[in-house]
């Protein structure tokens, strides 16, 4: 079970997107989870302009995690990109992805540096992978 807390006004139909995708991906990547999760999610207007990332997941421990988001994304990137945090949420809730000092993370067992190059970061690549491939459920299961 996931327990999902909006920190900040977004649009009604925004916000019932980024809970459906993110119980979609949830239920998909981790349908064993007996023990909550939280997630707090902040909708951070023009976030891709401000800080150059579309979203990002923050572990603070006890099962809770921070999912900032750019609400200011057309529709199917704001899905899209729901779904990418959520397969880190995963990462983090699994243990396959730990920070282990303040610019070092294990990943699968293997440490690596926070500053290494974004589309090198083998937690991304299966992040991306695992989003092309949630997204093409999603629509599925949307279209019936």
């Amino acid at each position: 079970m996931i327990i999902i807390d909006f920190q900040h006004k977004c649009p009604k139909y925004k916000k019932k997107a980024i809970t459906a995708a993110a119980w979609f991906a949830f239920n998909t990547l981790m349908p064993r989870v007996r023990k909550p999760i939280f997630i707090n999610i902040r909708t951070i207007r023009k976030l891709a302009e401000k800080q150059g990332v579309y979203g990002d997941v923050i572990d603070e421990g006890d099962r809770e995690f921070t999912v900032r988001i750019d609400v200011s994304l057309p529709l199917e990137e704001l899905i899209s990109t729901m779904l990418h945090e959520m397969v880190h949420v995963w990462q983090y809730t699994t243990k396959r992805m730990v920070y282990k000092w303040v610019h070092e993370v294990r990943f699968n067992k293997d440490v690596y540096s926070w500053d290494m190059p974004y589309n090198d970061r083998p937690w991304e690549i299966e992040a991306n992978k695992l989003e092309k491939q949630l997204k093409e459920k999603y629509d599925e299961q949307r279209r019936y």
